[in-house]
This record gives C-alpha cells, structure tokens and sequence, in this order.
C-alpha cells in the first residue's frame, strides 16, 4: 500500500465519484421527467420557449445535486468505513483507520463510477435486464476486495475479515427486524380493533 495512504485521499475520491454519480442520475431522472411530461402534456411542454424553461430547471437542479450527493456518499463511507474498522479491532486487527478507508475508496470510487455510467441504460425499457447482470457480478467483485482490504490492512485471517465486513451488517439487519416484530405486537390489538370497526360500517 501507498506509504502516504490517508483518509483525506479516499474522501476526495469519493466525493468526485458521488458527484458524478448524482450529477448523471439527476440528468437522467430530468429527462426522463421531460419525456413522460411531454406525452401526457403536450400542449405545455411541445412550445419551445416551455421546454427550454423545463429543461433548464432541470439541468440546475442536478448541478445543485451535485455537491449534495458526494457529501453525503462521503458521510456514508465514513461511518462504514469506521464501523468496520472499529469490528475489526475489535477482532484484534492491527491496521489504522486511514489505511483502511485508502484501501476501500481506492475500490469505492472506480465501482461507484461504473455504476453512475450504467444509470441511463438502467432506464431504456428491457435494457436493464442486460446492466442487471452487470452490477450484481460488480457488486460481489466489490465485496470480496473490501474483505481482501480488511485482511490486508489489519493482517488477520479470512474468517475474521469476513466478519468484521459482514457482522454490523447482520446485527443492523437483526436490530431492524426485531424493532419491526416489537412494532407489530404493541400495534396488533390497535390494528385489529380498527379492521373491526371498518368491518362494522354500513356498506
């Protein structure tokens, strides 16, 4: 690994990527929005001085995205990155937290921004069939480098990387459906005395 690997270097990195990726997903989400106001409206969008006035709120509506969407994929990265290196401590790794957050925005970014270059195919009707494919085998390749990361930075064994990756997602996954099942008890006489009362009105 780079001898200056720092943490600043993977924020910049995904910054540019999460810019780019908001900045091709709102241009695409605007045309799109163009398209489909243009076929159930035509009279307001078919005049020229109209779809120019659209299509320029839309195009400064991305460009305002733009910052928006790379704070906060570096947020995201952060805390992920700081909750697996806080597990994998935990596990007895040795590697820094800057080391680590190198070595995944090194493998987040360029991910990120093939994905942003898939978007628009994403929205061409049964072309998404063919990019589907595409992000899953990218997604699983992603995967197995952060784990790789995680082996490497904090010199442990596979298992213990696997699970520093993956267990704060499985205890996030198991709080979030406990909280729903605890919801689901305290509303379920609630939700049966309504489904009652509907049952009584007149019809």
């Amino acid at each position: 690994m780079h001898p200056e690997a720092k943490a600043r270097s993977a924020y910049v990195w995904v910054f540019l990527a999460g810019a780019l990726s908001g900045l091709i997903n709102s241009v695409t989400q605007t045309v799109i929005a163009l398209i489909a106001l243009r076929q159930s409206s035509p009279d307001v969008v078919g005049s020229p001085v109209a779809g120019s006035v659209f299509g320029v709120m839309g195009l400064l509506g991305a460009l305002c995205a733009v910052p928006i969407a790379g704070v906060f994929a570096v947020i995201g990265f952060a805390l992920s990155v700081g909750i697996v290196h806080a597990t994998a401590r935990f596990f007895g790794g040795q590697g820094t937290f800057d080391r680590l957050a190198y070595a995944f925005g090194a493998i987040a970014a360029p991910a990120s921004i093939i994905s942003a270059f898939l978007i628009p195919f994403n929205a061409i009707r049964y072309v998404v069939f063919c990019t589907l494919p595409v992000i899953l085998l990218l997604g699983l390749y992603v995967l197995y480098l952060e784990v790789t990361a995680v082996k490497a930075v904090h010199q442990c064994s596979w298992g213990e990387a696997a699970a520093a990756f993956f267990m704060p997602t499985i205890l996030l996954v198991l709080l979030c459906g406990l909280l729903v099942l605890g919801t689901i008890k305290l509303a379920g006489p609630s939700f049966n005395e309504l489904m009652q009362q509907m049952q009584q009105l007149p019809r």
